[in-house]
């Protein structure tokens, strides 16, 4: 089932739950926390000892985890959670949830999941407040006014019915943005309309400044909670707020500048420089004034652009255009909903590259926090492109390509032998076949280069090493359980021949049930005429990544990668990435896969064994699989990652 069938599902859910009689709860009261007009406070109705408790009892930062347990229910008695909050226009946001309680009576949202056909099922302890939907169509929960909370009414109701079941017990709770002690401090100096927010303790504080989208005026929300947590924050706001500029032709970093020495110059600001986190257009205007503009010492940035939009900037004497869009290509849904992700051109090809905003000035450190089904942003492509190789299987193996595109990836699963018209047998490889599938990827209009990426497992992985080799065009190279020598069949490209390593079947040890240890057959690529079949991968051009199964008995994959290492250093070439892992053998496949101890070899011709312990295989497997994909987004996307190898 895909997460868009379960969201499908969840709204048809709450279209039987709105349609209740008598559903609708009367607009939310400002009361004190956890007091209804008539309602005994987070006490059952019909029976006092059914009771609501929430952790925080009655107040929480609305960032902070909020726990929520009911008391006093039946032995496995089935309820139904029902939770609405009203927004500061008036609007209403519900959710409900179904749940069985445990055998002694008590719902623990952190422990019991929710059953299906509610809003969510699952154990999604905070699920109440993250699923909360509007009953006004298109409309969005915002805080404007961040000195009140928002109050959250929670209802027990009996049964899962397609009506609602009698009323257990419901309580109140306050959801704030300002812990006690935070300042909320107006600012305008000079042309600067802002709010400072600034956290109770000893400062100076680190300095950040906020700066929100296209919706203009003050977004203080974000800035408020930011506070709470140690940073003193501005909230600044550009256009259609107070006297700033309702409808602005251009924007001038002039303005943000000031921002940026109000707060290095504020007393309560700790220097030498400030933060700067960003959402949507705020996003690229925050890479902006990193570019530019002196002393930004961090940027986050929230589902922003890399180029100029919407306005063109100005600073002193340059101008970046806005990024050129054509509203044409919008697509209008039956609901007459617009999905403007394919609207911008391409800002890394002309004329959109005018836009692009020169981030390699900055002397800041960036993180990008993006969002991979936004649809503001055009998710259609062009994606990094990658090449799959497998090993000796021969045939067409589609599924670890297949996976790895769920991650923003244009993955070309390669065969190279035992499939339609190619060779049947693995005798004689030319490297040509493998630079007309470089240059496909190369050439597509859904692939975006300047390189590709290569992703090769055993014999695959060989291969991808000689054609990081010989062919131009590849950035990165990810090798999984692979050799440095070229194994199995002659290889060759124009004038080159590299022989395979040679091997000796005696060396073979056949165990009781017959099944074979080829660990040691191969000779080693060090000596001899075999030193001939050492792929020349000092020549190639791209980073490397090594899989390695420290368990591995096809071959001795530490062994090659720590000589593919040592060689690259030796020609002063980058030392590659090495992630070896204890107790995994040869097929690290994708996570989850069930571990392969022994199966068919067909170069051998007889059952080997692969290696491997099933639970570290296991484990090896789900690190390996964020290991390359972190490697590939660093490499392909230049995106930065913080996964790191946790065996």
């Amino acid at each position: 089932m895909t997460a868009f069938t379960v969201c499908r599902q969840g709204s048809r859910c709450w279209q039987r739950w709105l349609s209740w009689p008598g559903f609708a709860p009367q607009p939310l009261q400002h009361h004190s926390p956890l007091q209804i007009p008539g309602v005994p406070t987070a006490r059952g109705l019909a029976s006092t000892a059914t009771a609501i408790r929430f952790s925080p009892a009655t107040r929480s930062l609305f960032d902070e985890p909020l726990g929520i347990t009911v008391h006093g229910l039946s032995p496995r008695q089935q309820v139904t959670l029902r939770a609405s909050l009203q927004d500061e226009a008036g609007e209403l946001f519900e959710a409900c949830a179904r749940y069985q309680a445990a055998e002694d009576g008590e719902l623990d949202l952190a422990r019991c999941p929710a059953l299906p056909g509610g809003s969510f099922s699952g154990l999604e302890p905070m699920g109440l407040l993250w699923a909360l939907q509007p009953r006004k169509a298109f409309w969005r929960l915002v805080k404007k006014d961040v000195q009140t909370p928002f109050r959250l009414q929670l209802e027990v109701l009996e049964g899962h019915g397609d009506g609602p079941g009698r009323l257990l017990a419901q309580a109140q709770h306050e959801r704030a943005f300002l812990r006690d002690g935070v300042r909320r401090v107006p600012v305008r100096e000079g042309r600067i309309r802002a709010m400072l927010f600034l956290p109770p303790g000893q400062a100076p504080f680190p300095g950040v400044i906020n700066i929100d989208g296209l919706g203009g005026g003050l977004c203080e929300q974000r800035a408020s909670l930011l506070a709470n947590h140690g940073f003193a924050t501005l909230a600044l706001a550009y256009y259609q707020y107070e006297d700033l500029i309702q409808k602005p032709t251009k924007l001038h970093l002039e303005y943000f500048e000031e921002a940026v020495n109000y707060m290095l110059q504020h007393t309560q600001v700790k220097g030498p420089g400030i933060g700067l986190l960003g959402y949507s257009k705020g996003g690229d205007l925050s890479l902006a004034m990193a570019a530019f503009l002196k002393n930004i010492t961090a940027v986050a940035t929230i589902n922003g652009p890399v180029a100029n939009t919407v306005f063109p900037l100005c600073y002193k004497d340059k101008t970046i255009p806005s990024l050129i869009w054509d509203e044409n290509r919008a697509r209008v849904y039956d609901n007459n909903i617009l999905d403007y992700s394919d609207i911008a051109f391409d800002p890394f090809k002309a004329p959109g590259n005018q836009s692009l905003i020169p981030i390699e000035k900055a002397e800041a450190h960036l993180l990008l926090i993006a969002g991979q089904d936004d649809h503001i942003i055009n998710r259609n492509g062009p994606f990094p492109g990658v090449i799959d190789l497998y090993g000796t299987g021969g045939g067409l193996p589609e599924y670890r390509a297949c996976l790895l595109s769920n991650y923003g990836f244009a993955v070309l699963a390669l065969a190279f032998y035992g499939y339609e018209d190619l060779p049947k047998e693995m005798k004689e490889f030319n490297l040509e076949y493998f630079e007309e599938a470089v240059n496909y990827m190369l050439q597509h209009n859904q692939v975006k280069g300047p390189g590709i990426g290569l992703l090769g497992f055993s014999k695959g992985g060989d291969l991808c090493i000689s054609m990081a080799s010989f062919l131009k065009g590849i950035t990165a190279t990810a090798v999984i359980n692979g050799s440095v020598a070229n194994v199995g069949a002659v290889l060759r490209y124009k004038d080159v021949t590299i022989p395979p390593l040679g091997a000796n079947v005696k060396r073979i040890k056949v165990n009781k049930s017959g099944i074979g240890d080829i660990i040691d057959v191969l000779n080693s690529p060090l000596e001899g005429p075999d030193r001939q079949s050492f792929i020349p991968l000092e020549k190639a051009e791209c980073r490397f990544l090594f899989i390695v199964g420290q368990d591995d008995h096809n071959w001795k994959s530490e062994f090659f990668a720590a000589e593919g290492s040592k060689r690259l250093q030796a020609h002063g070439k980058e030392k590659p990435e090495i992630i070896c892992y204890p107790g995994a053998g040869h097929y690290i496949e994708p996570p989850f896969f069930p571990m392969c101890a022994a199966s068919m070899h067909l170069l051998v011709g007889m059952p080997v064994m692969w290696g491997g312990e099933p639970k570290a295989h296991c484990e090896a497997q789900t690190d390996a699989w964020k290991q390359i994909r972190a490697f590939f987004h660093r490499h392909l996307k230049g995106e930065p990652s913080r996964t790191a190898n946790k065996l």
